[in-house]
């Protein structure tokens, strides 16, 4: 995946040759930034936008990637070189050039007025995740730490009406939705039933889901809703285990029962780009009986899969 992205930027970033931008930007005397439709410099704009939204995905602002982009493009600057030539306020561009500095991402040299320059674009890339990790990290560590603090403080209320009421939760993006999933199955301690499509399948599987049964004792149940494709890893999981609705082709349908205690229903499933995907969940006790009637009236009236 990183050699994706990285080949994505080193192919849209190499596109804008520094000689040729710098020319250009005499003969025009304006930057890509806010060079007009019939300039020359305008050809790279598409491209230096979306290197910009997709820097932005790494935890710059778009003017923090506007300011790295152009001294990565136009050379080495003062600060009042890249104000002016960015039309920024003076105290913002120190700003912005002295968060850069503290990413790792550009370099200041030893001149006077001092001015700055981008370090390679890989460099940078590869700073700011490595940032990212030390950050999670160090979360990491905090968490027993702050769930022993948790502890130590009693309920003030001695009812304890919020345990026992019914929630709901919209879950938005598939890092969130599958670590929904993964808390499901760490609370479930009887079964856990999958009704999905072969897609959802093949996500839940290699995003290490299905795998946690082997380490968890309880039993799983899973229904496929399309008996036309068949994904190759059933015999991993077990195909006394997996079931297949002969009848019944929907790419759309999708949803986990967990103990009949705990319900999520993808309202987008797998078919959608991952940050589209949209789940339910809910500890509603008539809607979990309603869709345990459901799975298992289709268990019934579904197929065991046999190899041909």
């Amino acid at each position: 995946m990183e050699q994706k992205i990285l080949a994505f930027f080193h192919i849209h970033y190499m596109l804008f040759p520094i000689s040729n931008i710098m020319q250009a930007t005499k003969e025009a005397e304006s930057t890509v930034f806010n060079s007009d439709p019939d300039s020359i410099l305008y050809q790279y704009r598409a491209g230096i936008d979306r290197i910009n939204h997709e820097l932005t995905r790494y935890g710059l602002t778009k003017i923090q990637a506007q300011v790295y982009i152009f001294l990565g493009k136009y050379g080495s600057k003062t600060s009042p070189e890249v104000s002016r030539a960015l039309k920024l306020p003076r105290t913002e561009t120190y700003q912005i050039l002295k968060v850069l500095q503290n990413l790792g991402i550009i370099a200041s040299e030893f001149s006077h007025p001092a001015r700055f320059s981008a370090i390679p674009l890989e460099k940078a890339l590869l700073s700011m995740v490595n940032s990212a990790q030390e950050k999670v990290n160090s979360l990491v560590k905090k968490e027993q730490e702050i769930s022993r603090l948790w502890k130590e403080i009693p309920i003030f209320n001695s009812e304890n009406k919020e345990n026992q009421s019914e929630k709901f939760q919209i879950l938005q993006g598939t890092p969130r939705i599958h670590n929904k999933i993964k808390e499901m199955l760490h609370r479930s301690k009887r079964e856990c039933k999958f009704f999905c499509t072969p897609k959802d399948l093949s996500k839940f599987y290699y995003n290490d889901i299905i795998e946690q049964k082997n380490n968890l004792h309880f039993y799983m149940k899973f229904i496929i809703s399309s008996p036309f494709i068949i994904p190759d890893l059933i015999h991993k999981i077990g195909k006394s285990n997996v079931k297949l609705l002969s009848k019944f082709d929907n790419s759309d349908q999708c949803f986990i029962i967990s103990d009949s205690e705990e319900l999520l229903i993808f309202l987008k499933n797998a078919s959608y780009p991952a940050r589209d995907v949209l789940a339910f969940w809910t500890n509603s006790k008539s809607m979990i009986d309603s869709m345990m009637m459901l799975f298992d009236y289709s268990w019934i009236h579904s197929i065991f899969y046999k190899k041909n």
